[in-house]
């Protein structure tokens, strides 16, 4: 028992060789009042309790403060549907398909108008040939 408070008072080293002073912690009384005169000097003031109310108007009114808006969009809110990325996933080989299709058009288009003016065109010499004889 005399080894165990020795130690805690903190005048038994653990060895010869190790006699530096240990820093020790500075006591701090908040809501002990010590009864001691030596002791009065470590008592720390009572601190102020803030209200609540005061808090919690103090972040609300840095909530509304000018770079906040209160305008919520609904589509963020709204929950997305179960397949909504493979959606964004296609949508970039959806836009290659349609450009490749509508080139895919104009070529038909073209090829049409060109077979159809060969064809007037080969209706027209036709007739002058029938003209001419």
């Amino acid at each position: 028992k005399q080894w165990y408070q020795r130690r805690v008072r903190g005048t038994m080293t653990a060895s010869p060789e190790d006699s530096e002073e240990v820093p020790r912690k500075r006591l701090k009384f908040r809501c002990y009042k010590p009864h001691d005169e030596h002791l009065q000097g470590k008592k720390l003031e009572q601190a102020e309790a803030t209200s609540i109310e005061d808090t919690v108007t103090n972040i609300l009114d840095q909530a509304k403060g000018p770079g906040n808006s209160t305008d919520i969009d609904l589509n963020t809110l709204a929950p997305r549907k179960a397949n909504w990325d493979l959606k964004r996933d296609v949508e970039k080989k959806l836009a290659k398909l349609e450009k490749r299709t509508k080139r895919a058009m104009a070529e038909l288009i073209r090829e049409k108008l060109k077979a159809e003016k060969d064809l007037v065109a080969g209706s027209n010499t036709e007739q002058e040939m029938d003209d001419s004889d």
